[in-house]
């Protein structure tokens, strides 16, 4: 029989699962008489941010062993002269007490899973494994660089006007995770000449405003380099760049952007710039009431909200997960841009997800959630490459009977990028001998207190530099949705056979009957009242 919902049940329903509700910031000791002003001051989260394993110990549950092993993470780091641990007192609240056994949505696998702002702001030892990232290294973006601009795509650069360590949380999966050395520092030199090549070369029609965080700075600083940009008549869109409103929102205040208001175009004689924010939510614990208003904040002032999201293991390389977030992202004002294969950098092995996966999460969620949910699935590629699409496609012109689910090998693939070059062997995940590889896996299993959670996707390569295998993508762990997983895993109401409801003419008499016992009929003295035709 099919099951409806009461009007009254629904509402409840999306109010309730909406936003992620953290445990109150006053059930922590350090933070027991911190009034909700002072919370909601973003320069006392500035000042109170952890930075070291003690703090951190007060806010979730570790063993003595874990603490020692998270000081030692940050200390090797530190020796390489990265500081590798800062994260706001709100986005720490958003993790779970347990957060090696975290509480998930049905179908989420939690017996799998760690928590997700855990594995994404705090250093653990798997920061210092799989050294080797394998054919392409790191992209440099210093050797497509002039002064604090980089440049990939013939009509737009991004503008770097922040250090990455002027982030107000470290993300563990940044692709700049090299740079977080409180050495690094961009002076007035570079920006003066990033502003004299975005003037001299008259392609370039956007700029991207970024850092680290381009919230992160001055005001006077922020105000000056739009206030630049907006001479520029070539200059059509500027984008800005910022995790604030997703890891401190409290620092989207009305005036910084009132400052950007004033700035855009403080001195543009031509059309108003389009001016749009981009930000970073990779799971649906970040949306919170708090970032909801922040997003509105900024909406407010005529802004649209763009996301990029980061495909993360053991953060949202799960069906169930996605489809949340980028539903949830929407509803709070946010439109779901990219969703990004993670960048191959050292200390980042263990985040990556086979390409593979990802195009199977993307190929399901096509029809099953709102097209603008979908982002487009795509990869960084070294060397300047720029963004490949990784979209599935269900249009198969040589007729090869595979689909992207099939046990494929994707050891390496052939890449071709938006300006015609060809990369051969392409390798999306990371590199290591069978020794590393189980090694590594003995120490996160003594460190997460389980086994069967850790399980990196990486290329196994013997002494001689040959393929051995991928670890951790065997036709157990390719994820087989049918339509009445896809239905379950959505919550969606369903008909006998399990599946939802699209073509409610099959069900007319059944409507007919309900719609004539409602509200919604004409003439009833219960019926809502109808605008004349005539008004």
């Amino acid at each position: 029989m099919t099951k409806f919902a009461t009007i009254e049940s629904v509402a409840a329903m999306t109010q309730d699962t909406f936003y992620y509700t953290p445990r109150s910031y006053q059930t922590i000791k350090r933070w027991e008489n911190v009034s909700s002003e002072e919370w909601q001051n973003h320069l006392w989260q500035d000042r109170n941010t952890i930075r070291d394993v003690e703090t951190l110990s007060e806010i979730i549950k570790l063993t003595e062993y874990q603490k020692s092993e998270i000081q030692g993470t940050i200390d090797t780091l530190r020796t390489e002269g990265k500081e590798s641990m800062r994260i706001t007192p709100y986005y720490a609240m958003l993790m779970q007490e347990d957060v090696f056994h975290p509480k998930m949505l049905d179908g989420e696998k939690a017996s799998r899973r760690l928590d997700p702002i855990f594995w994404q702001s705090v250093p653990t030892p798997a920061h210092l494994l799989f050294p080797s990232a394998g054919k392409e290294e790191s992209m440099e973006e210093g050797s497509r660089s002039y002064g604090a601009v980089y440049q990939r795509y013939p009509n737009r650069v991004a503008f770097f006007i922040s250090e990455n360590s002027a982030c107000a949380t470290f993300c563990t999966h940044c692709q700049r995770t090299k740079s977080l050395d409180s050495s690094s520092f961009i002076g007035e030199l570079d920006i003066q000449k990033g502003l004299f090549y975005i003037a001299h070369n008259v392609n370039i029609d956007e700029v991207l405003v970024t850092g680290g965080d381009a919230l992160r700075i001055g005001k006077k600083r922020l105000g000056y380099i739009l206030g630049e940009l907006s001479r520029i008549p070539h200059v059509r869109s500027i984008r800005i760049a910022t995790r604030v409103p997703v890891v401190m929102p409290m620092g989207v205040t009305e005036e910084l952007l009132t400052v950007i208001d004033q700035s855009v175009n403080k001195y543009n004689h031509g059309p108003e710039k389009m001016v749009y924010f981009m930000t970073h939510i990779n799971h649906y614990q970040e949306i919170t009431e708090d970032m909801h208003a922040a997003i509105q904040r900024i909406r407010s002032h005529g802004y649209s909200v763009r996301n990029q999201t980061v495909l993360l293991k053991h953060v949202n390389a799960y069906y169930k997960t996605l489809a949340t977030t980028f539903r949830r992202m929407f509803w709070a004002g946010v439109e779901p841009y990219y969703l990004l294969q993670c960048h191959k950098e050292k200390g980042l092995m263990h985040f990556i997800t086979p390409i593979q996966i990802g195009k199977i999460f993307i190929k399901h969620l096509q029809g099953w959630i709102s097209g603008i949910y979908k982002p487009m699935f795509a990869a960084n590629v070294e060397g300047g490459g720029g963004k490949v699409l990784l979209m599935p496609s269900g249009h198969d012109t040589v007729h090869s009977g595979l689909t992207i689910e099939d046990n494929i090998y994707d050891g390496s693939a052939k890449v071709m990028t938006w300006d015609g070059r060809v990369i051969y062997d392409y390798e999306a995940l990371g590199r290591a001998s069978r020794k590393e590889y189980a090694n590594a896996v003995k120490i996160m299993d003594q460190f997460i207190g389980r086994k069967d959670c850790f399980l990196p996707c990486l290329n196994i390569f013997d002494k001689r530099g040959e393929y051995i295998e991928t670890t951790n993508r065997g036709w157990s762990l390719i994820p087989m949705l049918s339509n009445i997983s896809k239905a379950k895993l959505l919550e969606y109401e369903v008909q006998e056979d399990e599946t939802p409801i699209t073509n409610p003419a099959l069900i007319e008499e059944k409507l007919n009957t309900l719609f004539y016992d409602s509200e919604y009929v004409p003439g009833t003295t219960t019926s809502r009242p109808f605008t004349d035709k005539s008004e």
